[in-house]
């Protein structure tokens, strides 16, 4: 069995990408940067990597809820 199934502090270091928290971090980062941005195509594609990371905030926000709730009735 990998270390990470066997050991569950291992998954306790996620990447800041792997956590809805991260993610909004670099949400609220790219669209400082989309503020900055002096050519429209630059902000643009911030403002919509901006979306992508709070998407991605919303379902591991989901995912980790509906976990917590599923061991809780375990």
């Amino acid at each position: 069995m990998p270390e990470a199934q066997s050991n569950p502090s291992a998954r306790r270091h996620k990447r800041a990408e792997d956590t809805s928290a991260g993610c909004r971090a670099n949400a609220a980062a790219d669209l400082s940067r989309a503020a900055a941005m002096g050519v429209e195509q630059m902000r643009m594609k911030m403002e919509h990597s901006a979306a992508v990371w709070s998407a991605r905030a919303d379902l591991l926000a989901r995912l980790e809820a509906n976990f917590k709730a599923r061991q809780k009735t375990a």
